[in-house]
């Protein structure tokens, strides 16, 4: 258990840094950049609910009824979203989605989730820094 918190911690940082980088990241889909070539949003889903089964995985190391409702509820969204995307994703070519753009209000409520999730992320990688801590 200790190694999957460390890799919980691990990869805490990596979804903060694409949490708090919401806005520049949706700009660079907007453009013809490396980031919109390499890093599409069905690509971003697939690294988010990467990051949600682990934590479902390491369920006995959250503190209380609710972070686990909480961490089921996170988990549940990206989920969902991935899904909807990977359906999607079969009639959409993606050979070039440079040009992306989302209407302004889309864009603001993504990064409004997406701060959000990052004050969750903090939460999360504090708990498995205490659980490696502690426990060690």
């Amino acid at each position: 258990m200790k190694i999957l918190a460390l890799v919980i911690v691990a990869y805490t940082l990596l979804m903060l840094v694409i949490h708090v980088s919401s806005g520049k990241i949706l700009k660079a889909w907007s453009e013809d950049s490396w980031l919109s070539r390499r890093f599409t949003p069905q690509r971003v889903l697939r690294v988010e609910v990467c990051y949600w089964a682990l934590t479902l995985v390491a369920w006995t190391r959250w503190p209380s009824a609710a972070w686990k409702a909480l961490v089921v509820a996170f988990a549940a969204i990206h989920l969902g979203l991935w899904l909807a995307g990977e359906a999607g994703a079969a009639t959409i070519d993606h050979s070039d989605v440079s040009g992306l753009v989302y209407p302004r209000k889309i864009q603001l409520a993504i990064i409004a989730f997406d701060l959000i999730e990052a004050a969750m992320l903090v939460a999360i990688g504090w708990f498995s820094v205490l659980f490696v801590v502690h426990r060690g």
